[in-house]
């Protein structure tokens, strides 16, 4: 219903993608204030993927804003998982989604809260630095190579090739911030996180290989976090 009547007053198919996406996270909210209700009803795991979109891992609990084994707002400041009961985390390129103080920091302290003194977190996301080392380089023409070689149907439609940085910054206005090792470090560190290590995509997939590879070091920041060094 939502998007036959935003298509018929002419809405653009981004702002169309945005309305839905907030609307998922109203619905994911109100779910999170009721119990689960028949097969909403899914088996626990101390392992929690976060943002999984279509990239479900068995074993674990695959949590996104819609359509998963666990819908949940990231952006809502709340984790609906008890104290000390968590013992991984994954999430690849989610943070850049997230306000840095309004959102991702409170989602840092929750994930704080849950997780068990030895818990592991795995995260992933553009790496500024690399970005903007890429603009001084060839204005990011090898990453742009990079990108269509795992995204073979990947186009800037004819635009130079600057336009992928843009890409890259805004990723048609979802991404919120890119984060160095230092500012990405900064933000843990402001929910009690003492340990991030700088890592690459081989680290985590070596200690959970189940989880399908996105070949992406070329643009990415990999970190490995605990909560004690």
């Amino acid at each position: 219903m939502i998007p036959w009547v935003l298509r018929r007053l002419d809405f653009d198919p981004r702002t169309i993608s945005f309305i839905e996406h907030d609307f998922s996270r109203l619905l994911a909210r109100l779910r999170q204030q009721r119990p689960p209700r028949g097969s909403e009803v899914v088996s626990w795991s101390p392992k929690i993927h976060l943002g999984c979109g279509d990239r479900r891992v068995p074993g674990w609990l695959n949590c996104d804003v819609s359509g998963s084994e666990c819908d949940i707002d990231l952006a809502a400041g709340h984790m609906p998982f008890p104290d000390d009961s968590v013992t991984a985390v994954v999430m690849q390129h989610v943070v850049e989604h997230l306000e840095l103080h309004g959102q991702l920091i409170p989602l840092f302290r929750e994930l704080h809260r849950v997780c068990t003194d030895d818990a592991v977190l795995w995260l992933s996301c553009p790496d500024l630095a690399k970005v903007c080392a890429a603009y001084a380089t060839d204005h990011g023409q090898a990453l742009k190579e990079d990108r269509c070689r795992r995204w073979p149907e990947y186009s800037l439609g004819g635009a130079p090739v600057q336009q992928f940085i843009n890409d890259l910054f805004q990723a048609r206005g979802r991404h919120r911030n890119l984060f160095d090792l230092e500012l990405l470090t900064w933000a843990l560190g402001q929910a009690g996180f003492l340990a991030v290590e700088r890592i690459e995509e081989a680290d985590l997939l070596a200690a959970h290989p189940g989880f399908p590879p996105r070949h992406d070091d070329e643009q990415s920041l990999y970190v490995r976090v605990c909560k004690s060094l």
